[in-house]
């Protein structure tokens, strides 16, 4: 739930301590969400590598942690002997 009174150049205003305390969040925990926002997600490498191995086989759907582990693992072996 978002409200805000946007204006004609596309800005939103509004008070800051409203939004906060009605989505039940500190001021510090919304200004560092702003803070990172715009940056990449950390993990997204590990993320695009084991959907690339779930992508490849129907099989690889039923995957948990461990199989995907040693997936990677031995992905990362194959690839680096090359």
């Amino acid at each position: 739930m978002y409200i805000a009174i946007r204006t004609d150049d596309g800005r939103n205003i509004g008070k800051i301590s409203f939004y906060c305390s009605t989505l039940q969040v500190s001021r510090q925990a919304f200004y560092d969400y702003l803070e990172r926002k715009g940056k990449p997600w950390k993990y997204q490498p590990l993320a695009d590598a084991m959907l690339k191995i779930h992508d490849e086989d129907e099989e690889n759907a039923d995957y948990g942690r461990v199989r995907m582990y040693q997936a990677l693992k031995y992905r990362k072996e194959v690839c680096s002997s090359r």
